[in-house]
């Protein structure tokens, strides 16, 4: 004896039409609910409906579009902050591990340049430095100190307008502890000279007539901005005055 849902069941389907049998048959999630469906009557289908699309509905709405961290999880920084980490770390470790800038590369920008202080970081003992030459760098004005074919130290200059820095090779000859152009009515502190024994030399920023620098002359350094001579920050300048020896090969480009 056949139980009363399956009579239900089996009646129900006796009426379904050529479309809903060929629906059903498909083996589909829709023809397996229409099938669920026709065991009860209208009013309990209506009801079954209604109930599904609330459903279906309210976990549209409440369910969060993709993943979001909870409040307090470490893992859930701020993407902007996680990568800023990543940035500072290299970024710092490069700085110290390239203190001194290898040839061509591009100037730093000098209105955050100290003209008072060393310009490629702790200045170095120069008498320890093997094969030692300086190459003056008219395109990229910068200073290198060379041991043999490698970069130990670099400087910002700036050296002559419109191409007064004469090029070839020189050497450091005479020095002194400062001086004033009538001329240009300006001096300099801590000079080298590399060529006609004062006519060309490695100086600080420029000074005025009581030995003050003039600012608005320093802040040009990093560009050409000399009448020929190579100016250097006043700590540059004076490590030369102390440290290069007589003789030194003077290389400008």
């Amino acid at each position: 004896m056949m139980m009363p849902g399956f009579d239900r069941f089996r009646a129900s389907h006796a009426g379904e039409t050529r479309g809903e049998a060929r629906f059903r048959s498909l083996g589909s999630v829709p023809g397996l609910v229409l099938s669920f469906l026709r065991l009860f009557d209208r009013t309990t289908r209506i009801l079954i409906v209604a109930c599904l699309s609330v459903t279906v509905v309210s976990l549209c709405v409440l369910i969060p579009q993709g993943p979001a961290p909870l409040m307090g999880d470490p893992d859930g920084a701020s993407p902007a902050v996680a990568a800023a980490d990543v940035r500072e770390t290299p970024a710092a470790s490069t700085k110290r591990a390239e203190a001194v800038p290898a040839p061509g590369k591009s100037p730093r920008t000098t209105s955050a340049l100290d003209w008072r202080s060393p310009t490629g970081g702790l200045h170095i003992d120069l008498a320890k430095v093997k094969d030692l030459h300086l190459v003056v760098s008219l395109d990229h004005q910068r200073v290198y100190v060379m041991s043999g074919r490698r970069v130990v130290y670099t400087m910002v200059c700036s050296t002559g307008m419109d191409g007064s820095t004469p090029r070839g090779d020189y050497r450091i000859q005479n020095r002194g502890d400062d001086f004033f152009n009538e001329h240009e009515n300006m001096g300099a502190k801590y000079w080298v000279s590399w060529a006609n024994y004062g006519e060309y030399l490695f100086h600080t920023v420029p000074t005025d007539r009581s030995g003050r620098y003039i600012a608005s002359e320093a802040e040009k350094l990093g560009r050409p901005a000399s009448h020929g001579c190579v100016r250097l920050s006043v700590s540059d300048a004076q490590w030369l005055y102390r440290q290069l020896p007589e003789g030194t090969p003077v290389s400008i480009r």
